[in-house]
């Protein structure tokens, strides 16, 4: 069995006036709190109990402002601009009547007891969960307004039964294309990369508008609609990566991007905010990808991206790549992402990145030389790869 912990955010349904008042006095009176906390060292902080400190707020609020601060984050922040007030899950309470889920918790006033908007079956069946307490397991609330709106912000943990997994479902990145995922059959599904290009060209042309005007204000508001509208599209991928990986009886084989940034992209590339690699969202959607999986009881698994664009997902040989098409030693033509996706789900004998599993690739390598073959002598190491926590024994690659 797994433990997965997701978090909830649960807007609540038909806040009056003297509510949202309520709240916003709560999240004043943490802030302040934090700030004066943060003004003591972090040796008397460590030390600090809620009969210590002076505040408008019920103990189990404050004593959580303690216990973050005493945290790194308490070593990290010089100055909150905002800090959202948060209880333990000994400190809140989920309630339902009828049809209708509230949850309890503490505030400046005291506990109260607010009713929550509840309009999915995803989250009717994890409160009800929640309510059962069956294989779930509460975590901290925390108070949150999010563009006008209040929620109710709750993690959980819970139990899912582990899938076996009969096959492997390989997804190449990039940004032509966000992902390609194919089976060992060849059955694929393409993700283009075309719209979200167009689109971070014209949230960058609009950027540069807004900072020579200095409405500096503006700027910020369209930055983060540009991370939302990229987060909200990386879902969308990630879950159909995951109802294809769950529709074929697969685990998820990808290639390790980490250090992609810092590898060699020209001048025009990089201010090219559809080029720019720096604009690349792909661990956020390596992450999502990630804990979908978990959620469903299957797993992802991470390859070395060394040359899997380029490598003959038949005969392990490296070939050419131009664009998006990608042409053998012998002259056989396929689509380049394809081709990749199907060597990164492979083991020794069929399609590209999990072919790659138990070995690290040399970048030495000749384009007439089996990569494959060659693995195991050398530079390589098969069976057991070359510890990834240690920079020292890895060279920068990409695909």
């Amino acid at each position: 069995m797994k433990r997965v912990t997701t978090t909830l955010k649960l807007k609540f349904l038909d806040l009056n006036a003297v509510k949202a008042e309520m709240f916003n006095q709560t999240v004043c009176a943490t802030t302040e709190l934090a700030n004066e906390l943060l003004r003591i060292s972090p040796k008397e902080r460590k030390a600090l109990t809620t009969a210590k400190v002076v505040t408008p707020l019920k103990s189990a609020l404050s004593n959580q402002v303690i216990r973050v601060l005493k945290g790194k984050a308490g070593q990290r922040v010089k100055h909150f601009k905002v800090f959202w007030p948060e209880v333990n899950n000994q400190n809140w309470k989920l309630h339902k009547v009828g049809s209708t889920y509230s949850v309890s918790f503490p505030t400046i006033q005291g506990d109260k007891r607010v009713p929550l908007e509840v309009s999915s079956s995803y989250y009717a069946e994890r409160l009800e969960r929640i309510l059962a307490e069956q294989d779930c397991e509460r975590g901290t609330l925390k108070l949150m307004k999010l563009r006008g709106c209040w929620y109710a912000v709750v993690s959980i943990t819970w139990e899912v039964p582990e899938v076996k997994s009969t096959e492997r479902l390989g997804v190449d990145r990039g940004q032509n294309r966000l992902a390609v995922a194919a089976t060992r059959w060849g059955r694929a599904v393409f993700f283009g990369g075309g719209e979200v290009a167009y689109r971070r060209r014209r949230f960058q042309k609009r950027r540069a508008q807004l900072q020579q005007a200095g409405k500096y204000r503006a700027l910020k508001r369209l930055e983060r609609k540009e991370a939302r509208w990229m987060r909200a599209v990386n879902h969308t991928v990630s879950r159909r990566i995951v109802r294809f990986a769950n529709a074929v009886n697969a685990d998820v084989w990808m290639e390790d991007l980490s250090g992609i940034r810092q590898s060699r992209q020209s001048q025009k590339a990089r201010s090219d905010a559809g080029k720019s690699r720096h604009t690349w969202s792909y661990y956020d959607l390596e992450w999502k990808v990630a804990y979908k999986l978990e959620m469903a009881g299957r797993t992802l698994h991470k390859r070395p991206a060394a040359y899997t664009s380029k490598t003959d997902h038949r005969t392990g040989l490296i070939g050419k790549r131009s664009g998006h098409l990608f042409t053998g030693q012998d002259g056989y033509c396929c689509d380049a992402d394809w081709n990749a996706a199907i060597l990164l789900r492979k083991t020794r004998s069929v399609m590209n990145i999990a072919q790659w599993d138990g070995f690290s690739c040399p970048l030495s390598l000749k384009e007439a030389v089996s990569v494959m073959g060659t693995v195991g002598s050398g530079d390589g190491v098969f069976g057991n790869p070359l510890n990834s926590m240690n920079p020292s024994q890895l060279q920068a690659v990409g695909s």
